[in-house]
Formats: structure tokens, sequence, C-alpha cells
């Protein structure tokens, strides 16, 4: 039989792969309630939003339950209130209990972090006493960690945009992509504006991912596997000042990253590269057509070929 670290460990790359990619916030919470509350067979597994000074019912598994519980107040608001996990052995014994359900025996509240403030708990009882403890607490702290990961994000010109954009969904750890305008001259410009070559914009795709599945690195040196960097404002068939190379920054601890990576990319290819690298100074999202243009259109063009996207399904499968 599995040890509980064990099934934690599991449960966690299970949570990890279904929550991945994913942005809605209360799918997120209902289907990481479904799997604790299947995989231990908890009393009650479930959350409770954060709404002005008090804590609302949210997703759960399980019976009835409280529909609100102020600041403070129970084990639930207790945890909100000093910011951190609250294990009860013995809800009988706990100061200000609420009894929603006399089956409860013990309990774990959990508060889910966005950016460093409480937006949730994680709430857990169970019929026995003493079911919950430090294991519990470390993996469940992990786990609450999934419904807001920390996000970063960065800006790739890789020529036309439609299958550069195609290319980083397929990616694993990356949240959400657009594509767009960037680091032109103009405001807000139409496509049949860039496509003039008179704005000075690069097509380009935004790249919102998560740091602690895919680094910065990982994601510059998959780019530099699609894109020809010794081709000056070209890319395959596409000709033209939009569809220039170039890698865009909004943090200055990225500098030195892509800088180093840049530097690795001349040396192996030993001439200068026709790629840009820059601080972004702006980024104009495209029209909707654009956004997702091969999901909507799967037989549209497309400079990169089949190869190119097999790379991003299978990368780390190949690291």
């Amino acid at each position: 039989m599995a040890t509980k670290e064990e099934k934690y460990t599991s449960l966690l790359r299970a949570a990890q792969s279904l929550l991945s990619g994913e942005r809605d916030y209360i799918a997120k919470m209902a289907n990481l309630a479904a799997l604790l509350h299947h995989e231990f067979g908890f009393w009650w597994t479930g959350f409770y939003r954060v709404s002005g000074n008090e804590l609302i019912l949210g997703p759960f598994q399980g019976p009835l339950a409280c529909m609100h519980i102020g600041y403070g107040k129970g084990v639930c608001g207790t945890a909100w209130a000093e910011q951190r996990t609250v294990v009860v052995p013995d809800v009988e014994q706990f100061p200000g209990h609420i009894a929603c359900s006399s089956e409860s025996k013990s309990e774990i509240v959990v508060p889910v972090r966005k950016n460093g403030t409480i937006v949730a708990v994680l709430d857990i009882d169970s019929r026995e006493l003493n079911t919950f403890d430090d294991t519990d607490r470390v993996f469940l702290e992990q786990l609450t960690q999934l419904l807001h990961p920390e996000e970063a994000e960065i800006w790739f010109a890789a020529g036309c945009f439609w299958g550069a954009q195609k290319f980083f969904k397929m990616v694993e750890g990356v949240i959400s992509t657009e594509v767009g305008f960037a680091n032109g001259d103009t405001q807000d410009p139409s496509y049949q504006e860039v496509y003039t070559d008179t704005t000075g914009h690069a097509e380009c795709v935004h790249v919102v991912y998560q740091p602690d599945v895919v680094s910065l690195r990982e994601l510059t040196e998959l780019y530099f596997q699609i894109i020809d960097p010794l081709s000056l404002n070209q890319q395959g068939e596409d000709v033209g000042t939009r569809y220039r190379t170039g890698v865009y920054f909004n943090r200055t601890e990225d500098a030195e990253i892509l800088k180093e990576i840049f530097e690795e990319q001349q040396a192996k290819f030993g001439e200068n590269l026709a790629v840009e690298l820059l601080p972004l100074k702006c980024f104009y999202p495209a029209e909707e057509y654009h956004q997702d243009y091969l999901d909507k259109n799967p037989n549209g063009y497309c400079h990169l070929g089949p190869a190119v996207f097999e790379l991003a399904r299978r990368w780390r499968k190949l690291k």
C-alpha cells in the first residue's frame, strides 16, 4: 500500500498536468478539490473564497457546508487572519470552532495566496481524530500554489506570428499566448498598417509562462530552434521588417540571462546574429482573427513545418 507521501507525490504530478495552462480560477479549485477528495477519501474537501471581510463557500466535495465564515472565525477564518496553515487534531478542542457538521473530527486549513495576498483557503475535514500532520501541510501548501502559479512574460518575434503562436502554445508551462505588434513607432496599428513595413513594428508573440515549469532559458533556446537567426528581415518566404526576429523583455533580471544565451548562439554560428535583443518598448495585440489563427484555420499558411511542432510537444522528454 502506498504511503501518504507517495500518494501526495503522485497527486501533485497529476494536478500539475491537469491545471497547467488553465486560467479559470474556479475550474482549477473544483478539480483540485475532486482530486484530493477521491484520492484520500476525506469527509469534506473544498475552498472558501475571500470576499470583503468574509469567506464565501467555493467548489467542494462532500456534504452541505457553511456558506459564509467571518474573518478570524472558526478554523478557516483563523487561518486567513493568521496567514498560516492551521492543523486541528480535534475540532472540539479548537476555540471558536464552527460546527458545520457533527461528523467532522479533525481538520486542516491552508491559505491560498495570489501575489502574496490570501484570496481563499483550502479546508479539509476528516471523520477521524488526528488525521492531519506536517506531511499534509507541506504537500497541500504545494498544491494550493498551483492555483495561482508564479507568472513571467516574454515577447518573441519569429517571423509570421501564426506559426510561432501555435508553437509556444504547445510548450508545457506556457500559460497563455497572444499575437501582436511590438517595438514600432506608431500607436495601436492595424495589421494592414504593419503590413506596409512603415510602422517599425514586428509581428510578435507575447508568451506568459510558469518559470517553475519552463524557464526563460528553455523558452529562448526553443525559440532559436524555430528561426533562422542569421536571416535579416526574412523567415521562410516572409520578407520585410515586420518579419524580423527579436526577443523583447520587460524585467532587468531577464536581460543578463538573454544576453548570455545570445552570446552562446553567436559562438555557435560563428557570426553576428540578425536577432534583436531589446527591452520591450510597446506591444499592441493584433485583431481577433489573428489570435490562434492556425487553430481556427488548420490548413492555413505557416512557414514552420510539422517537425517544429513535434519539437514543442516533446521538448521536455528530449531534455
